[in-house]
């Protein structure tokens, strides 16, 4: 064999045997598949605290771990197909954060493990058998909805002691509507507040649905944590206050964006829990066995320069409380 093709020849081998070790390589990453119900902007922070996490734990993403994502952008009706998409790509464990993202991989999956993340009321929404015992593929982290939303309405009656009625901004089209609107209309009318229920699929309906708010002289709207609406918080704030209406809410975006008080907890400590269960289950644990955890820290943030913008004084007893207040 003359030296020229024999080197050429050598060359062809090396890389066909680099491209080999690449594709074992690749293979033998632990895939985890992320469905993000929000932007990409809106997750970067809950991203980043989940790999910082996983890199404690000794995971390095495309050395040990290769972690697929996707993004609905606030759109609920993307969900289903972007679960069937990640599926195919045969995770060993999914990332579901928010109700609407574990209910399309519920539809889809009985055996794929499932972390949820924020997910209010997983046992009474069928996601886990209980807290406790989980008994399925599901377990994760729960969002404590009811307990976060009885302490804002009570600091919003500390705040608004006159006020009346109350907005609440939905998701149309959302599969456990009625199980929260159950809970929103018992919580909200135990403090003396009328509810009107308002519901949209996208945000370029937010314009009617403030005109309706308005035409039924709603008092305050609450803005309910689905990522549509945590992700066009900016537009939402813009609306409430050119319509001189308190907005409140359990996401701190909202507080961000000119609403007057938010309560929730701390989402970076969310993702960041969730690591700790996907670690758990690529060592052998089952979701089944892992009991469902809840935030134990929360954070109350009032905005003061909606308040004087809005002409509304805020109590004392709510300033001495919050975490936060924005000047």
């Amino acid at each position: 064999m003359k030296r020229r093709t024999f080197i050429l020849a050598s060359g062809a081998w090396a890389a066909l045997a680099c491209t080999r070790v690449a594709a074992q390589s690749l293979q033998a990453l632990r895939r985890i598949a992320f469905l993000l119900p929000s932007t990409r902007e809106f997750s970067k922070p809950q991203l980043d605290a989940f790999t910082a996490r996983l890199k404690e734990l000794g995971y390095a993403e495309g050395r040990d771990i290769a972690i697929e994502k996707r993004w609905a952008d606030g759109s609920i009706e993307r969900l289903p197909a972007l679960a069937r998409e990640l599926l195919a790509l045969k995770p060993e464990v999914i990332l579901a954060p928010t109700s609407a993202v574990a209910a399309a991989f519920k539809k889809e999956t009985s055996t794929v493990p499932v972390v949820f993340i924020a997910v209010a009321n997983p046992d009474g929404l069928g996601f886990v058998a209980s807290l406790a015992r989980p008994g399925g593929n599901m377990t994760g982290l729960a969002f404590r909805g009811q307990s976060m939303t009885a302490k804002l309405i009570e600091m919003v009656r500390e705040t608004l002691p006159a006020a009346r009625r109350i907005a609440l901004l939905d998701i149309e089209g959302n599969p456990n509507a009625d199980k929260f609107r159950s809970f929103y209309l018992e919580g909200f009318a135990a403090l003396g507040f009328e509810v009107d229920f308002v519901a949209v699929k996208q945000a370029e309906e937010f314009e009617r649905a403030f005109a309706r708010i308005t035409t039924r002289k709603a008092e305050v709207l609450y803005v309910t944590p689905y990522p549509l609406f945590v992700s066009h918080a900016r537009k939402l704030g813009e609306l409430s206050m050119q319509a001189r209406l308190p907005m409140v809410g359990p996401r701190r975006a909202f507080t961000d964006a000119g609403g007057l008080l938010s309560y929730d907890n701390d989402l970076k400590e969310d993702y960041r829990g969730a690591a700790v269960f996907v670690h758990k289950i690529l060592n052998g644990a089952r979701p089944a066995d892992l009991p469902v955890e809840q935030p134990d820290r929360f954070h109350l943030a009032v905005n003061m320069r909606s308040a004087k913008a809005l002409g509304i004084k805020i109590p004392q007893s709510v300033l001495l409380r919050a975490d936060e207040v924005i000047e």
